[in-house]
């Protein structure tokens, strides 16, 4: 026997506690902790549902091809942050990302070669059956050879989505060069002429600030349309040479109107590239801005120097494919195999409904296989060629409005400093004038002393 002691008063009060806590039935009877109240259960299901919605957005999109980030109902302040990566790594992807199979962009891409695949797949399914009613010759073909070409047909699938992903990263990378890049020459052209107040003058910071904005002007000209293959309008252009360059003097303007003509007219007809657009900004900064010193000049042709480099690594790409051999023999290889792969399967299916309730009954079995089948390999085919060219993918677009913003953030700081140093100026000069006046006043005071000496000492 085991002899039990009576409670003590501290148990009795945690006791008394515990039941106070603890939930209670209409009975008074105390219910599980794990008991969720409806309101609860809406907590925790408005997440999905709103996740779910997000995502059925995303897939409606008219888009070209899938985008490689979240970008549904996008704003000017909202970006792919800590809260987007929660949800993107969140355990509610095994639900919301479902959908995606019958609504996204890849899937409405493939869709009609796969009902093709499944066309045909249930016209040889319906022959094998009426062969023998009608003594047809029997087509099959055996199951070994496509049994040991899978494999080889996974890694053919597998090498060109890796080597497109590859190119797909590449192209990030040296999209984001270029922005930063732009980035600091809004900067240090900002910074520069900012340093010194007494050795730029007034038209320098002015175009200081001009070939900063021909440079957010000139990154859009990249981002939104060299790189997605659109042409810049005249008018953008005509705006940037302006800014880069700046306003010839009125004589000069004045004998070119006369032979024919504007001349940023004239020049944007011959400027149609960014490549050559960065001359401009190039000679805008050797020729509008003399008081550059050496270290400072290099530096900021040396930015320059990078972003055309960056924009030929860019360029190359646009030009340069996955060798089209092997894109256009890994297409054939694949379809030829999904075609062919019915006539081995067909067998193998015609008996699967034996001894069950649906053996007389339609079995579209091998339709339903081939759909699988061909989904799952169009898809992976269809995705490396999505990404194989990056640029129609990556958020070009949003580059060039975070620049902007960034721009914008330079100018405020930099306005800012000029206000402070105006400031400055004129409290100094404001300090000197009243030294210079209460100078002269001493020496008016001192001369007035003097001659009163001078009229006593001789009695006058």
């Amino acid at each position: 026997t085991m002899a039990f002691s009576p409670p003590s008063p501290k148990q009795k009060v945690q006791h008394s506690t515990i039941e106070r806590l603890t939930p209670k039935r209409n009975d008074d009877r105390p219910t599980c902790a794990l008991e969720l109240s409806f309101d609860e259960l809406k907590d925790e299901i408005d997440p999905l549902i709103s996740s779910l919605n997000d995502e059925y957005d995303l897939n409606l999109k008219e888009q070209l091809v899938e985008l490689p980030v979240m970008f549904t109902n996008e704003r000017d302040d909202q970006t792919f942050d800590m809260e987007r990566w929660n949800t993107h790594r969140s355990s509610t992807r095994y639900v919301r990302l479902l959908f995606g199979v019958f609504s996204s962009v890849t899937t409405r891409r493939i869709l009609p070669t796969v009902m093709i695949l499944g066309g045909w797949s249930g016209a040889i399914d319906f022959y094998n059956s009426v062969e023998q009613l009608y003594g047809l010759p029997e087509i099959e073909l055996p199951l070994t050879p496509f049994e040991l070409t899978a494999p080889i047909l996974g890694l053919l699938l597998v090498f060109r989505s890796d080597r497109s992903f590859d190119r797909f990263s590449l192209g990030s990378e040296y999209s984001w060069e270029i922005t930063n890049l732009f980035k600091s020459l809004v900067r240090e052209l900002l910074a520069f002429t900012a340093a010194d107040g007494d050795r730029f003058s007034e038209e320098e910071r002015a175009a200081a600030y001009d070939l900063a904005e021909a440079c957010v002007v000139l990154h859009g000209w990249i981002m939104n349309d060299h790189l997605r293959g659109r042409q810049i309008s005249l008018t953008t252009r005509e705006k940037y040479l302006r800014l880069a360059i700046g306003s010839t003097s009125s004589h000069t303007s004045k004998q070119r109107k006369e032979k024919g003509g504007d001349e940023y007219q004239s020049l944007c007809s011959h400027i149609t590239t960014p490549s050559a657009a960065i001359t401009a900004i190039s000679l805008g900064i050797t020729t509008r801005l003399p008081s550059l010193d050496f270290q400072q000049s290099t530096l900021l042709e040396s930015q320059l120097g990078d972003v055309t480099s960056s924009l030929g690594k860019c360029e190359a790409m646009l030009r340069t494919p996955i060798p089209l051999g092997y894109t256009r023999y890994s297409v054939r290889f694949l379809w030829i195999w999904l075609v062919l792969l019915p006539f081995a399967l067909v067998n193998k299916f015609a008996e699967f409904g034996v001894g069950t309730w649906w053996e007389d009954k339609p079995q579209p079995v091998l339709v339903f296989a081939m759909l699988f089948i061909g989904f799952i390999f169009s898809s992976i085919e269809d995705i490396a060629v999505q990404i194989e060219e990056p640029f129609g993918v990556l958020p070009l677009q949003l580059h060039q409005r975070w620049l902007v913003e960034d721009a914008e953030q330079m100018k405020a700081m930099n306005g800012f400093v000029d206000g402070v140093r105006e400031d400055e100026r004129e409290v100094e000069v404001r300090d000197e004038q009243q030294v210079e006046t209460r100078g002269e006043e001493g020496a008016v005071n001192g001369g007035t002393k003097t001659t009163k000496s001078l009229r006593k000492i001789l009695g006058i």
